[in-house]
């Protein structure tokens, strides 16, 4: 090989070798997960937490059961139960820690068959023709700010079901406050 060309070769090898090196330094080492996890997480242990959620309007509150499951990114992966008074829905979602607050986002979603009709469902049929039992089916998405030590704070739920007949119930929005049982 004529000593031209390896002298370039060696040049452009050195060179490769020097910008790949600089590159290197210029780079932060990339933080461990779980040093990013440990910082966020406020402590909130897998297991199964409940709520009551009340809307403060004079109705029963309802229930709020979920199993947490603390994931390698520091959020959270949440699977469920809304307990309504007359149905049960499945809920499932996320949950992180943002600006100080354990932030829920939930969906639930479900329905009943034959069930005994209330008062504020038989209002949504014509006077005298309303069944005695009805089906729905319905869902509600939901984003809860909880302190994290108490668990305790705010939630905001949009939810709509629909009735035997296509009778609508909502769609609706509340602002209820949800504290944790024991």
């Amino acid at each position: 090989m004529p000593i031209f060309l390896t002298r370039s070769l060696r040049a452009a090898i050195l060179g490769a070798a020097l910008c790949a090196a600089t590159a290197a330094q210029a780079a932060p080492p990339p933080a461990p997960a779980t040093d990013v996890a440990a910082a966020a997480q406020p402590g909130w242990a897998a297991g199964e937490y409940r709520w009551t959620v009340d809307d403060r309007n004079g109705e029963p509150p309802y229930t709020l059961r979920l199993y947490v499951q603390p994931l390698p990114s520091g959020d959270y992966a949440l699977t469920g139960s809304l307990l309504l008074d007359d149905a049960e829905l499945g809920a499932y979602g996320s949950a992180r820690v943002r600006d100080g607050k354990l932030v829920l986002d939930l969906t639930a979603s479900g329905g009943v068959l034959q069930a005994p009709i209330d008062e504020g469902k038989r209002r949504l049929y014509p006077k005298g023709r309303a069944p005695e039992r009805v089906d729905s089916a319905g869902f509600a998405t939901m984003r809860a700010l909880l302190d994290p030590q108490t668990l305790d704070g705010v939630v905001q739920r949009y939810q709509t079901n629909v009735m035997t007949g296509h009778h609508v119930q909502g769609p609706m929005y509340a602002n209820s406050a949800i504290r944790r049982l024991p």
